[in-house]
């Protein structure tokens, strides 16, 4: 009757390595399937949060210079201030390297909270006056806030500052460029991850003027 033996030496120290292989192998499939799980998850939130900062913009742009129910034209204006902000109601300012400073456009915001920088006051007929800060209509009359919304870069953040405050709008942004047409507007906006796990991404988006911007 042949006696049993156990695993020798040798066969135990290849056991254990094929071991160590197979658990080193599933480690780094765990570990690339992590990056690319926070990866994709990165990716995701750049594309959510260009989406939101896109959007925004291109809403007050299409808005600006929409004053209520009558044309500008046929506005009149209590001073020469207002009557400057009225006729630029789409501003650019860029820094000397060429880059945005800052976008900046009036818009009537009637939801928005705070006292307004003018409102405009008519009867949607054949009168339209504006009056510096906040005003009450009077019997058929229509009162539109107006406030001048300012997007600049500062800090890798996107800032909107309105009636005096200011708030961040979205995070982890590079540049904000802006080139204005005759009829439209592109906006070029491109963010990226501070601990570089996606590379920079950039978004595009363009929006129609419905009112000509001054040269």
């Amino acid at each position: 009757m042949t006696g049993q033996r156990g695993f020798g030496l040798v066969e135990a120290l290849l056991a254990l390595g094929l071991g160590l292989i197979v658990l080193l192998a599933g480690s780094r499939l765990f570990v690339t399937a992590v990056k690319t799980w926070q990866a994709q998850t990165v990716a995701a939130r750049l594309q959510d949060d260009a989406r939101l900062a896109l959007l925004r913009i291109s809403r007050d742009i299409r808005a600006s210079g929409m004053f209520g129910c009558l044309r500008t034209e046929a506005t009149q204006f209590s001073d020469a201030t207002s009557t400057a902000a009225f006729r630029e109601p789409l501003r650019l300012e860029s820094r000397s390297d060429g880059s945005l400073r800052s976008l900046s456009l009036l818009v009537s915001e009637p939801a928005a909270s705070g006292a307004p920088t003018w409102t405009v006051v008519t009867d949607c007929l054949g009168f339209a006056r504006v009056y510096a800060g906040e005003q009450v209509p009077g019997p058929g009359e229509y009162a539109f806030a107006i406030r001048r919304q300012t997007y600049r870069v500062a800090d890798r953040q996107l800032l909107l500052s309105s009636g005096g405050s200011s708030a961040v709008l979205i995070e982890d942004v590079d540049t904000l460029a802006v080139r204005v047409e005759p009829a439209s507007i592109h906006l070029e906006l491109t963010l990226s991850d501070p601990q570089q796990r996606v590379r920079p991404q950039t978004y595009r988006l363009s929006s129609t003027l419905r009112n000509r911007v001054p040269g």
